[in-house]
């Protein structure tokens, strides 16, 4: 995130203080985000070109959800795990999230839709606000 320039050295320093201090694990760039040194705006593509994930700002492709994916997953669920389903083709399940680590999400998408699951990365507040766009037009 340093050398992103997300973040300074001495910001850094301070997290990594912070981070010993905490007796729970406390992920880093959640951290950077609670602690109000980076926006969601900024993290969200940051994160996406760590892992080589796709981004998406959903506030400039605000209706690329398609009925056939919203249709694949229950509307309780994508709230629950805040995630957007955008599109199908053949048996792979295109979805918008925020942590494309969160394994355990992403597997209960497969079982839910009985696809396969590509992650593409967006903010979840962006997400938050296209879920209730999209279930509440399609």
């Amino acid at each position: 995130m340093v050398e992103a320039r997300l973040i300074t050295k001495d910001q850094l320093e301070d997290l990594l203080e912070y981070q010993k201090r905490q007796r729970e694990k406390v992920i880093f760039g959640k951290l950077s985000l609670e602690l109000g040194l980076i926006s969601e705006d900024q993290f969200a593509p940051f994160i996406a070109s760590y892992f080589d994930v796709p981004f998406i700002n959903l506030k400039d492709h605000p209706i690329i959800v398609r009925r056939e994916a919203i249709n694949m997953i229950p509307e309780s669920i994508a709230r629950r795990l805040n995630v957007l389903p955008l599109t199908k083709d053949n048996n792979t399940l295109t979805v918008a999230v925020s942590d494309p680590l969160d394994l355990v999400a992403l597997d209960n998408l497969a079982i839910v839709s009985h696809c396969n699951v590509k992650p593409v990365v967006s903010t979840p507040s962006q997400i938050t606000h296209s879920i209730t766009i999209s279930y509440g037009i399609l």
